[in-house]
């Protein structure tokens, strides 16, 4: 007698595990898979293939000048507090920045690189470029004009070079 039981009860346990991995296979393949995007640059048209300077322009139809000249020129008169913030938390410790950017015409001629010369992850005394440029684009939620209007795309600014399977970043003078 207590056979018979013990055979219906093993014959139970196999159907609950049979049914389960049933369940989760058609669960599994009942699933959603994302539909593919596009990627700037990697498998659709990039918009900016010179990266900083191919964002920050200046578009006089909006009366909106977002050329790094433009910004420079004005921080070396003051930068706005939030801006001084993102840019503090960029710093290195013991670096407190004077709220201004000293002059550094020469750099226009080939943005970010000439930038990073002195905002490099070793500097002293500026913040890291890297670290500074995350923050400004990809902080903020929706009201960061950088998510909002281009989602954050990272392939805006970072290339990427099938030959070499290496990213860069693209840097030239403004246009």
């Amino acid at each position: 007698m207590y056979f018979k039981y013990l055979k219906f009860s093993l014959l139970g346990v196999v159907l609950m595990l049979i049914l389960t991995i049933l369940y989760q296979v058609n669960a599994a393949e009942n699933q959603a898979t994302p539909s593919p995007r596009d990627i700037p640059g990697i498998t659709a048209d990039d918009m900016f293939p010179s990266g900083c300077v191919s964002c920050h322009l200046n578009f006089i139809d909006r009366n909106m000048d977002t050329r790094i000249s433009t910004s420079l020129t004005k921080w070396t008169e003051k930068i706005e507090p939030k801006l001084v913030e993102i840019a503090q938390a960029a710093s290195s410790s013991g670096v407190v920045l004077a709220g201004k950017h000293p002059s550094a015409a020469e750099s226009l001629a080939d943005i970010p690189k000439a930038c990073i010369e002195c905002h490099s992850s070793m500097s002293e005394n500026a913040p890291d470029f890297s670290q500074m440029v995350h923050l400004i684009h990809l902080t903020g939620g929706q009201e960061n004009h950088y998510i909002a209007i281009f989602q954050g795309e990272c392939t805006h600014c970072h290339k990427f070079n099938p030959n070499t399977g290496k990213w860069f970043l693209p840097s030239g003078t403004e246009k």
